[in-house]
């Protein structure tokens, strides 16, 4: 039976001399996935094709200092809350509180800071890397002391599972994502336009020009938004927007099917489950020509996101939005598998 063999490296040294390593899990077959303790980065994917053709299907660097640089967030942990936060302001149990107001337009809160730390990191049985912080009471604005750890464990069959855990002193929003961009026809391949994509979800979170959540769920059908069967990415790409950065909503509880992303003409493929309540699937629409992989220029539409997570600014349009506050003695758990195969 073929084995996953784990290797580390030196990635690079921080200005503060921490030293940022790179773990790679590998399987006989060529298939590898490197991820780095800068942020606990999912730093590469090398996936054969149908022809045993290895290519790099995920954007990312080759040096740290690009990490360090990113502003796309490429590859990485998000937390402790993926995506924005109305106004970069909350109120919980009575007490309001004062985010960055760090996207585009400098009005709302975006991500958080996970992904510019050094996370502690330790392996276990030859395929697991697990990446560990300690946030502070009042980092980016957030109550309490939130201890948080990502797992990444990968399977000879190529199945990359992403196991997240957090506590906290206090209560706080948690809700953590990986932000990797795929492109699985290789990420010096052009647009991920011919890529077809299936969700099983029958609903989204519409949003406002800012990218806000306006508090309603929205039926896809009859919008660029279904994708319940088998569809081309691009077909509908620009009806009366730049690109896709939607929520869905997928069907089910517990941890199931969340959707499938092929590339016809190399054959690869990715299967998704996770627990988690929604999808945000993004296409790049920000890319602008940055130098990735190999001095690779990531344009527009270059590759794509789908980032497991519960629904944004939960916080702010409570209570019919499932919350994402965890208090002390509760514990946040959340698991996504990434299933890379041909068809």
């Amino acid at each position: 039976m073929a084995t996953v063999k784990l290797t580390e490296s030196l990635f690079g040294v921080t200005n503060n001399n921490n030293e940022i390593k790179k773990y790679t899990l590998s399987t006989p077959d060529g298939f590898e996935v490197s991820l780095i303790n800068y942020g606990a980065t999912i730093q590469s994917i090398r996936q054969p094709d149908k022809s045993n053709q290895i290519s790099e299907v995920t954007l990312g660097y080759d040096t740290l200092q690009e990490y360090v640089d990113d502003k796309y967030f490429f590859g990485c942990t998000v937390g402790r809350v993926t995506n924005r936060i109305k106004n970069g302001r909350f109120e919980l149990d009575g007490t309001t509180y004062e985010l960055p107001k760090d996207d585009g337009t400098k009005k709302h809160y975006l991500h958080g800071a996970f992904n510019k730390r050094v996370w502690d990191s330790s392996t276990e049985n030859n395929d697991t890397v697990i990446f560990k912080y300690q946030s502070p009471d009042g980092e980016s604005g957030f109550p309490g002391q939130v201890n948080a750890t990502v797992k990444y464990i990968l399977s000879s069959d190529h199945q990359l599972t992403i196991d997240y855990h957090a506590t906290t002193t206090k209560p706080t929003p948690i809700n953590m994502t990986n932000h990797a961009y795929f492109n699985l026809g290789g990420d010096a391949s052009g647009t991920m336009l011919d890529h077809q994509l299936i969700v099983p979800a029958d609903k989204i979170i519409p949003l406002d020009d800012e990218h806000i959540p306006t508090g309603e769920i929205a039926s896809v059908e009859n919008t660029p938004f279904d994708f319940r069967t088998l569809t081309r990415v691009g077909d509908r790409i620009d009806e009366s927007f730049i690109g896709y950065d939607i929520m869905f909503l997928v069907n089910g509880e517990g941890k199931r099917p969340f959707g499938k992303l092929v590339h016809g003409s190399s054959g690869r493929a990715v299967t998704i489950e996770s627990t988690q309540k929604g999808l945000q699937f993004y296409t790049g629409n920000y890319l602008d020509g940055g130098k990735g992989h190999n001095g690779t220029a990531y344009d527009k539409h270059a590759a794509l996101c789908l980032e497991t997570q519960n629904y944004s600014d939960s916080v702010n349009n409570q209570p019919h939005f499932p919350s994402t506050i965890l208090r002390p003695g509760e514990e946040y758990h959340e698991q996504t598998t990434f299933h890379f195969h041909l068809e």
